[in-house]
């Protein structure tokens, strides 16, 4: 007797637990809740990655190997070939000031 009256209460309380995640007004709750929490701690989890990053990539100096870069790239550019129009206007115009 013992062992089924064990049983019974277990299920009743187990019924109980059901009945609270059953309830139209306790389910709608819960998933608010549920939602509020995992939007903030989305939002914070973002927050402390980007300041991570941040703070790692602020401790490099990128600006002399981007001007390295730059310097190497404009240098390798044929600007003759980009600029032919406007260069010849201005060598007609140089040649005619110094005539």
């Amino acid at each position: 007797m013992d062992s089924n009256q064990e049983i019974l209460k277990e299920l009743k309380n187990i019924n109980q637990k059901i009945e609270k995640f059953t309830k139209p007004s306790k389910s709608i709750w819960l998933n608010f809740l549920n939602g509020t929490f995992h939007s903030l701690g989305t939002i914070f989890g973002t927050a402390i990655v980007t300041l991570i990053l941040i703070y790692v990539f602020s401790q490099f100096n990128f600006t002399k190997s981007i001007s390295t870069w730059m310097e190497n790239t404009l240098s390798n550019v044929k600007w003759e070939k980009i600029f032919t129009p406007q260069i010849q206007q201005i060598k007609q115009t140089e040649t005619k000031s110094a005539k």
